[in-house]
């Protein structure tokens, strides 16, 4: 029983602990010489920054191509602010990442170009961004860690004036 315990206990730290890369997909598809995948994070998206990473292949092979020029288009709901980010190599070097600052909630539109030499390939889609996420529910498991092991620990006293 204390083993399982301490494994969920574990597993649980671990999984609050992991980032993923890339994120929720939005767009896979082929453009020009290129396979194009569009991944977003957090999800869902809310306005603030959002990370938007972009997976480029040669469609034939499936390789990454590592060496594009990979720019990330956003535009508002409401036809204002045009927002443009260079993607860089992200952390998982496969992917070209950006974080982009979304002012507003609403559907803007997406597109991301990318360019090798003289081709080309543009992919689009709708990204739907909420307002943003209140600062309490963000960081609510850490908040919740102290008055949980305070419980567990009663509990474990309880556990053992029974035994005895």
């Amino acid at each position: 029983m204390r083993r399982a315990a301490r494994l969920v206990a574990v597993l649980l730290l671990v999984a609050a602990a992991a980032r993923a890369d890339g994120g929720r997909v939005r767009v896979r598809q082929d453009a020009g010489p290129f396979s194009i995948t569009v991944f977003t994070a957090p999800e869902p998206a809310c306005a603030g920054p959002v990370d938007v990473s972009v997976l480029v292949q040669d469609p034939a092979s499936g390789d990454a191509v590592l060496d594009a020029a990979v720019e990330v288009v956003l535009t508002s709901p409401e036809r204002g602010p045009v927002l443009r980010a260079n993607a860089e190599p992200g952390r998982n070097r496969l992917l070209h990442e950006a974080i982009v600052a979304l002012p507003a909630p609403g559907t803007w539109r997406l597109d991301v170009v990318v360019r090798r030499g003289d081709a080309s390939g543009t992919v689009s889609t709708v990204l739907p961004v909420e307002p943003p996420a209140s600062r309490v529910l963000s960081i609510w498991p850490f908040l919740a860690v102290p008055p949980l092991a305070v419980a567990l620990f009663a509990l474990r006293g309880r556990l053992r004036r029974r035994r005895a």
